[in-house]
């Protein structure tokens, strides 16, 4: 008799799994099936800012996620005529700027595109006039009420005109290590930075660059398409197998903004290697652009969410989530 009840056990056993599956559980939906449940049109999450900004000479230029004690925050970076700064607007009965930061003065006025990852925070800050020179910062925020004043690591670059700034930045961890990828001008090139995860509050411990790739001479055999753009913002993200993309984002000349998956193939010695899987175009939006700023993260219930913002902090602005 117990053997009638096997073949009914298994198929709720089966049941459940595709349960699980279709509430959006990350560890079973891969990437592509979690950017293909996001909807084209944006949700607006209002912000008020009392705080004194400099939106003179420049644009915001990327936007983060950031959980801390169950409140959620916004980071976005900036660049103005005399300054880059990030702000960090806090949600909460209302959503305001509880802080804006000035990174470095003129010429390092250019804060580009960036990432958080866990409580690190890697950002590009350049001379976007004589375009030979950036530094990426590398952030510890364990506290976002009480940011930083100094990074944890600098990277230096200094170089030809272009091929030495850092106009957008992912940060991830691979086993042992943290892995920065960083953008030139135009995104033309990427330079994969790395360093022993124990050593980011070493002194004299370094990150070290491992690999560079030219991205119009990338090798695109078995790609969805042969286009490599110019983004805004590059971000690390892996599925729940623990695969790892490379989402780049940006807005086309429509005005459309553009969210692409680039999977990572890592072999040793150490030479990533990229291939486009997946590309989406969402709904023109004058509002909010790719272009300005944006960035990719899962939420609580492992859901995938796209984020965007306006051009400039005012009194009233706005962060849109596509979700």
């Amino acid at each position: 008799m117990q053997l009638r009840w096997f073949p009914i056990l298994i198929l709720l056993i089966f049941i459940t799994f595709l349960s699980c599956r279709q509430q959006g559980d990350s560890s079973s939906l891969d990437l592509i099936q979690l950017a293909e449940k996001i909807k084209p049109e944006p949700v607006a999450i209002t912000f008020r800012n009392s705080l004194p900004i400099n939106n003179e000479g420049g644009h915001l230029q990327g936007v983060q996620h950031l959980s801390h004690n169950e409140n959620d925050y916004y980071v976005l970076s900036g660049s103005s005529d005399s300054n880059s700064y990030y702000s960090i607007v806090k949600l909460g009965e209302e959503n305001l700027v509880a802080s804006t930061n000035t990174i470095l003065e003129k010429p390092f006025k250019h804060a580009g595109g960036f990432q958080i990852y866990k409580n690190l925070m890697a950002i590009g800050i350049e001379d976007n006039e004589a375009k030979n020179i950036s530094r990426v910062f590398i952030y510890q925020i364990d506290d976002p009420n009480s940011p930083p004043d100094k990074p944890l690591k600098i990277i230096e670059r200094e170089g030809a005109i272009k091929r030495a700034t850092a106009g957008c930045i992912a940060i991830t961890e691979i086993g042992a290590e943290i892995l920065v990828v960083v953008g030139d001008w135009d995104t033309a090139h990427l330079d994969f930075y790395r360093i022993n995860r124990d050593k980011l509050d070493q002194e004299g411990a370094a990150f070290k660059l491992d690999y560079s790739i030219n991205c119009q001479e990338m090798d695109r055999t078995d790609w969805i398409d042969e286009s490599w753009l110019s983004y805004q913002n590059i971000n690390f993200i892996q599925d729940g197998s623990g695969q790892l993309y490379l989402a780049g984002m940006t807005s086309n000349d429509a005005e459309e903004n553009i969210l692409d998956f680039y999977e990572i193939e890592i072999k040793q010695p150490f030479t990533p290697k990229l291939r486009k899987v997946y590309s989406k175009n969402f709904n023109k939006n004058t509002q909010a652009k790719f272009r300005w700023g944006s960035g990719i993260y899962f939420d609580e219930k492992s859901r995938l969410r796209v984020i965007t913002c306006g051009e400039n902090i005012l009194d009233f602005s706005a962060i849109h989530v596509y979700e």
